[in-house]
């Protein structure tokens, strides 16, 4: 991080010597990958969490690759993504070789815009967007049959019932160091039937499904038994690593409280990896990002431009203008946010902040 007083993120995995016992089962076992025991492992304790039945919930290597995956299993061929999003939901459409189709998003909670006139639930896949670890929602979708979720962050929020999920819906999530309970790199997917279950399963495994040749055109995507360790640790640990969190999003919450660049991420203090604020527009943040760092304090837009500007989506078919998509990825800006994070830190932030905007 250089000379920065203030880093944007500290990722905390488990320590070295808090591993090796989960570790040493690899030298019993000599399976470093494969759906080893811990993959395994990891797919039941995911099974109990989500409750769900243990078939249902399948490890992939990333949750890029996971997303990716369910398009590529999918008969669906158009799939709408939102515009203001990470690029990583939009790349995994594109190489899935499926169509994607842009929409605005939503000011009040930033998630995919569907209430526009040309979106027909039956033409359409839609993978939502769950943005900053918001709560994982099922029912503004419901019309639609193809459900990807996009849940990336969303792994300590308050989990749905997903026994209301329907059963041609899948929801993915995220377990790199930089999300809570991180695995180093990795994606839990809770599909909603045990068909695409084993097609995804499938998929990660060059396609192979009962014999040793490609059924499906697939790729490797399968977790390694050492990321499976560091994510068994985590969620072991669970109420450790929450309580952590917690106590800094609780110190962000009242310092931010009633002050106008706050934002829904950080009202109620939750247990997720952002401190998200949103100024009235772009000149603004820049002023406070130029301030920030002459302190030595890091900030980043995490979203910075729409997909449908950036190089790989140019030209790709839009629902409408994107004019939310726009504002939020020019007034968005990420706060530092790790545990441990000094509250004389959090007050300094607030107090540069409003030095720059009264």
């Amino acid at each position: 991080m250089g000379n920065l007083k203030i880093p944007l993120m500290k990722p905390q995995l488990a320590k070295v010597d808090e591993i090796i016992p989960l570790l040493r089962s690899l030298d019993q076992t000599n399976i470093y990958s494969n759906n080893g025991p811990l993959v395994k492992r990891l797919e039941a304790m995911y099974s109990e969490y989500f409750k769900v039945d243990r078939d249902l919930v399948v490890v992939v290597s990333n949750a890029t690759q996971a997303i990716q995956g369910l398009v590529s299993i999918s008969k669906q061929e158009k799939w709408l993504v939102p515009d203001y999003t990470y690029v990583a939901t939009g790349l995994a459409v594109l190489n899935a070789n499926k169509k994607i189709v842009l929409c605005d998003v939503s000011l009040h909670d930033w998630k995919i815009d569907l209430n526009q006139s040309l979106i027909s639930p039956d033409k359409y896949g839609v993978i939502p967007v769950m943005p900053f670890g918001a709560e994982v929602i099922f029912e503004p979708y419901l019309d639609f049959i193809d459900v990807i979720i996009d849940a990336a962050a969303s792994l300590g929020a308050v989990q749905p019932d997903f026994s209301t999920m329907p059963t041609t819906w899948s929801v993915v999530y995220s377990l790199h160091a930089t999300k809570v309970l991180g695995a180093g790199e990795g994606s839990i997917v809770v599909c909603g039937n045990k068909n695409i279950a084993e097609k995804l399963r499938s998929w990660i495994n060059f396609g192979f499904y009962i014999e040793r040749s490609s059924e499906i055109q697939g790729t490797n995507a399968k977790l390694s038994e050492v990321n499976a360790a560091y994510g068994l640790y985590s969620i072991l640990n669970m109420d450790f690593e929450k309580n952590e969190w917690i106590k800094v999003q609780e110190l962000v919450s009242q310092s931010t409280s009633g002050r106008r660049w706050n934002t829904q991420v950080n009202i109620v203090s939750q247990f997720h990896p952002y401190w998200i604020a949103q100024f009235e527009n772009e000149s603004e943040l820049k002023s406070v990002r130029q301030l920030l760092s002459s302190e030595g304090i890091e900030s980043r837009k995490w979203w910075p431009i729409p997909l449908s500007v950036q190089k790989p989506f140019i030209g790709k078919e839009k629902i409408s203008k994107t004019k939310n998509s726009e504002f939020l990825a020019s007034t968005q800006l990420g706060l530092p946010m790790f545990k441990g994070l000094p509250a004389v830190a959090i007050l300094e932030i607030c107090r540069l902040i409003d030095e720059v905007i009264g």
